[in-house]
């Protein structure tokens, strides 16, 4: 704590203290409490509440929103606190007349904007008292105070917990992660709803009412135009109703308008006159000329609309972020409407969502990543003139979050030059307050159609990209700014984005039907499949493109999250491996190689992509066609818990060359820099490393020159397949999967039992002298874990009365090696940390020990001539015999205190092989201490 923090906070309660009469009677206005108390106490906190280091709008600390009273409700909260921009709690503050402790509405005013913000745990406070509420837990309006607060005092007890509130709000706890441990320790998990899962739920249960009455209502409506009207009737109430809470619009209007009869007539005229004021393309009657025909009922448009206001709603739209938003509209999308033969509307996933288990939106922190080392590098130095020249395009752009992310970063730049000067570029900019400013409507909308593109096969996934810019546009406007912009412009406030984002098929163009019979195709095969001609669709883009000059045009910036493993029929598989060859039809492969023809000459591309890309052999041909110009690589891990497959980020600059990559890897919710990766090592080992320091590869380096591999020594082969086994009574032979392998023990919960009449694999028998492996490797729990390869010996049973199945791998020893010798290698914390990271590329899904893998693994040239290699050899021998009756003891040992001696004499022995196997592989001190903390550091 600072050392004036405690006289600060302690002059601020003795001055309340001797004039409190003052202070608690109503004149006294909360503006006068904030200046007076308020500003001072956060500041002794750390704050920079005034702004006082000159920070940019976007990078302020604290931020003081205007309390703009609409019908009694506050429309923002009094101070942001944020950390390089981002918000970490709200304050909202009353006057010290407000009796916090017991009046409902203050906190539910706090608890409505923290809840749609998304923030965990925010403050409401008069001075007079100090209260912090959990604001995970949905607000209703009739919760009592006390409902989810966590904390309350008084100012008179502030000193007694002074250290609290220091370690919990200050800025130094919150860089220390002391407000994040207070979060984990003190927020309810029980009853907690998040505003996204919530507003989902809303939505959803509009589009299934209005699916459903709409589809009674109009029967000539097709499936299209009834999943088109639906999607653009809920973007509109949403576009409107945001644009009152930020008070671009009059508030409450859509409620006044649904307290009349007659509402949907009286909505259409509310769109008529968007139409004009905003020309946003969600408005677009030109091309819409469904809804002005179709019939709404009251009751259905009533629902909706009534109760979308404070305090029956719990939604603040003012605070709610665009990237909040955007994952709602995500998961909207992984639904559509189908109708049933007599004309009823059933909302059910989308085909594609079904089979890929769900919809995955990518999380913020890799967005502004990815924005940050590709739009960022791009226009880091350049003016505004030069900037209007670059594009950026998402060719697979969802619900936008990348373009927005984008969208944003192209803001915040443009508004940093310009108010450097600000008399100079008074055109660009409008003063907001004490050196703070915005930019105007008419720049927004110019950096938005010059610089920002995008393509999605999903009509809905378009018009919701459009949506989420357009309100971007709208962000820190009123009805002043937008009137001033149609006065002097003589124009409508919103850009159209019909020439900027666009339906289509990104990676099938109009010559798929080029030798197709095209009788076969009818409008709903056409429509799916959705072709689309990028020179054609973005003739400014690739005006020069030709076969003689194809480096000079394209997008300066492609980034995105392509879609993994997206549904193909047999047609669109052939036309994609003639178009692209790639010997790969995985979609996400499929848009690295567009990437790369959509880029002009030195144009930077930022995918998200499955692992695969780094080390599987069907993503070899684009991963050679891209070496020269890959700049990082990041190992991101499991980004998604529910998905399979583990993530990477790379960064690619088109016909840029250099001799090394970055290496990173994600940790939690940051990026650590590990350091550089000459791209020879791509030769030679036949894949991208990733997530590999330097010194890691050394190491690495180091044990894969041991002079031999296992395969020399080895004769690699799976087990049998056999789906069903007998039932004991009538069978001779037990049967072994991968699950009765452990580390020098066979379990004996078998699989079951076979007659040998059933037999007809050789693979089958366990041969003498042999080693059991588990097939698939075993799965890391955390990043700081090994794998584990799983060998055993087969003299520990009985081979002749036991069968393997293909879930085992037998290595049948053909050298003067012994097995045993041979089986501690294998087990080794060595070769399963370099297995982890130089054959299988970090990935810990679905590894298995065939023979690409063990032809690979470095294996000692050991001379048993020799009399320390011999010695070692058969050290090794006897270590691994007391192992296997250690490792027997423990797992038959009936008391608790038995197994923990048979287990501490397991770990020791483990530690004496690992300990010779390092010395067989003349690693360093330094070289052991790598292998064993394994990034514990990070």
């Amino acid at each position: 704590m600072k050392e004036n923090t405690k006289k600060i906070i302690s002059d601020l309660i003795n001055r309340f203290h001797r004039n409190k009469e003052v202070y608690k009677n109503p004149k006294y206005n909360e503006t006068q409490l904030r200046r007076e108390f308020l500003d001072t106490f956060f500041s002794a906190l750390g704050w920079d509440v005034a702004n006082k280091q000159g920070f940019a709008e976007q990078y302020k600390e604290v931020v003081h929103e205007d309390a703009i009273k609409i019908s009694g409700a506050t429309k923002a909260p009094d101070y942001s606190f944020r950390i390089g921009g981002v918000r970490k709690f709200f304050v909202e503050a009353k006057k010290p007349a407000v009796d916090i402790k017991y009046d409902i509405h203050p906190s539910y005013q706090l608890r409505r904007y923290a809840w749609s913000a998304k923030l965990p745990i925010s403050i409401l406070t008069d001075f007079e008292e100090f209260s912090i509420y959990d604001c995970r837990i949905k607000p209703n309006q009739n919760d009592n105070a006390s409902v989810a607060r966590i904390y309350y005092q008084t100012y008179d007890n502030y000193l007694k917990d002074l250290q609290f509130i220091y370690n919990t709000f200050s800025k130094e706890a919150i860089l220390k992660g002391g407000f994040d441990k207070y979060i984990s320790t003190s927020t309810k998990k029980r009853g907690t709803s998040e505003v996204d899962k919530e507003f989902l739920k809303e939505i959803e249960k509009w589009r299934d009412t209005l699916a459903r009455n709409i589809a009674l209502r109009n029967k000539a409506l097709s499936i299209f135009e009834l999943n088109f009207l639906v999607q653009l009737t809920i973007d509109r109430i949403i576009f409107l109703r945001i644009a009152e809470d930020r008070g671009v619009e009059n508030y409450r209007t859509l409620y006044k308008l649904a307290e009349k009869k007659d509402t949907y007539r009286n909505l259409f005229h509310l769109f008529r006159i968007a139409d004009d004021k905003y020309n946003s393309g969600i408005f677009d009657f030109q091309k819409d000329k469904i809804s002005p025909n179709i019939n709404i009922d009251d009751k259905v448009l009533k629902s909706i609309l009534l109760h979308l206001y404070y305090p029956e709603s719990p939604y603040e739209f003012s605070v709610l972020p665009a990237d909040i938003l955007g994952n709602i509209y995500e998961q909207f999308l992984g639904k559509t409407i189908r109708l049933t033969s007599s004309h009823q509307a059933k909302v059910e996933e989308k085909p594609e969502v079904r089979k890929a288990g769900g919809v995955y939106y990518t999380p913020k922190y890799i967005v502004d990543y990815i924005v940050k080392n590709t739009v960022g590098e791009m226009i880091k130095g350049k003016t505004p003139r030069q900037i209007s020249k670059i594009t950026i395009c998402d060719p697979a752009c969802g619900s936008g979050s990348f373009l927005i992310q984008a969208y944003q970063y192209l803001l915040d730049y443009h508004r940093e030059f310009y108010q450097k000067d600000p008399k100079k570029y008074k055109d660009k900019i409008i003063q907001i307050g004490e050196n703070s400013y915005q930019l105007t409507t008419q720049e927004k909308k110019r950096i938005l159609l010059n610089n920002i593109y995008g393509v999605d096969i999903d009509p809905q996934a378009v018009e919701v990209t459009k949506l989420s810019l357009l309100l971007k546009v709208l962000e820190g406007e009123n009805k002043e700014t937008l009137g001033k912009t149609l006065q002097l412009f003589h124009e409508r406030a919103l850009p159209n984005l019909s020439n900027n984002i666009k339906c289509g098929n990104s990676l099938i163009g109009t010559d798929f039907y080029e030798n197709a019979d095209m009788s076969l195709f009818g409008n709903e095969k056409m429509r799916k499949i959705n072709a689309f001609d990028w020179e054609k669709e973005f003739p400014q883009i690739f005006r020069h493109r030709d076969a003689e000059n194809t480096e000079k045009n394209g997008f300066d910036v492609v980034i995105g999250n392509p879609p993994y493993r997206a549904e193909l029929s047999d047609l669109q598989r052939k036309y994609l491996e003639v178009n692209f060859r790639l010997h790969n039809t995985d979609t996400a492969c499929l848009f690295i190689s567009l990437a790369k023809r959509l880029l002009k000459d030195k144009g930077i591309n930022g995918f998200i992509v499955p692992k695969p890309f780094v080390y599987s052999s069907n993503w070899k041909i684009i991963r050679e066609a891209i070496l020269n110009g890959l700049i990082e690589i990041i190992d991101c891990g499991k980004v998604w818990k529910k998905v399979k497959l583990e993530q990477i980020i790379y960064f690619y600059q088109k016909n840029k060359r250099q001799k090394s990559y970055r290496s990173c890897i994600r940790k939690e919710q940051k990026i650590y820099y590990l350091g550089d990766i000459n791209k020879e090592t791509f030769k030679e080992f036949n894949f991208y490393l990733n997530g590999i320091s330097p010194a890691e590869l050394s190491t690495g380096e180091k044990v894969k020159n041991a002079g031999m591999f296992l395969n020399d020594f080895i004769f690699n082969q799976r087990g049998a397949v056999y789906q069903k086994y007998i039932i004991p009574e009538i069978s001779e032979y037990k049967v072994l999967g991968g699950k009765q392998i452990a580390r020098y023990y066979i379990r004996e919960d078998i699989k079951g039992f076979i007659r040998r009449d059933l037999i007809n694999d050789d693979k089958a028998y366990v041969k003498e002298n042999s080693i059991l492996v588990q097939r698939i490797v075993a799965h890391i729990q955390k990043p700081t874990d090994h794998i584990k390869i799983t060998a055993s010996l087969s003299k520990q049973i009985d081979s002749s009365k036991y069968i393997i199945v293909d879930t085992i791998n037998q290595l049948q020893n053909r050298s003067k090696l012994s097995s045993e010798f041979i089986v501690a290698i294998i087990n080794s914390k060595l070769i399963s940390w370099y297995s982890y990271r130089f054959i299988f590329g970090k990935a810990i899904r679905t590894m298995q020990f065939d023979n690409p893998v063990t032809s690979r693994i470095p294996f000692p040239a050991i001379d048993l001539r020799k009399k320390r290699e011999k010695q070692i050899h058969d050290t090794l021998v006897s270590l691994v015999d007391q192992m296997l009756s250690a490792q027997k003891q423990f797992h038959s040992a009936k008391i608790e205190r038995d197994k923990k001696l048979y287990k501490q004499k397991i770990d020791i022995l483990d530690r004496k092989i690992d300990k010779l196997v390092y010395e067989l592989y003349g690693l360093t001190e330094e070289e052991i201490k790598i292998v064993e903390n394994d990034n514990e550091n990070i």
